[in-house]
């Protein structure tokens, strides 16, 4: 989520984006399924960290929306199971997500994200 302020400069007319996310994202191409409560879509999520991930998907969400996420590793290993995120925002065929259900100790979730 990005918050935008003006710039203290008068003479200026430039806004400054502040990234409010807890982790940085790390850049991926992995394949995933979406469930809500209206069923399944496919897509892709296009960076994750600990925190969260953006997806590219097929059908659209809704801000706020809640959502179970499966993301499936390159590697052919086990997917991993996001229990709850929301989506934070939506932009096209794009949206942003937050991690609410994952257990900090989540080896599968922090190899993905190379950590």
């Amino acid at each position: 989520m990005q918050v935008t302020l003006p710039a203290r400069s008068e003479q200026e007319c430039q806004f400054h984006a502040i990234d409010l996310r807890r982790d940085a994202r790390k850049v991926v191409g992995l394949r995933a399924t979406i469930a809500d409560k209206l069923g399944l879509a496919s897509g892709d999520v296009t960076n994750i960290s600990p925190g969260g991930c953006g997806l590219r998907l097929t059908k659209r969400l809704r801000c706020g929306q809640y959502i179970t996420l499966l993301v499936y590793p390159n590697d052919r290993t086990a997917a991993v199971r996001i229990d709850l995120a929301r989506v934070n925002w939506v932009k096209a065929e794009w949206a942003g997500v937050e991690f609410l259900g994952v257990i900090p100790q989540n080896q599968e979730l922090h190899r993905l994200c190379g950590n």
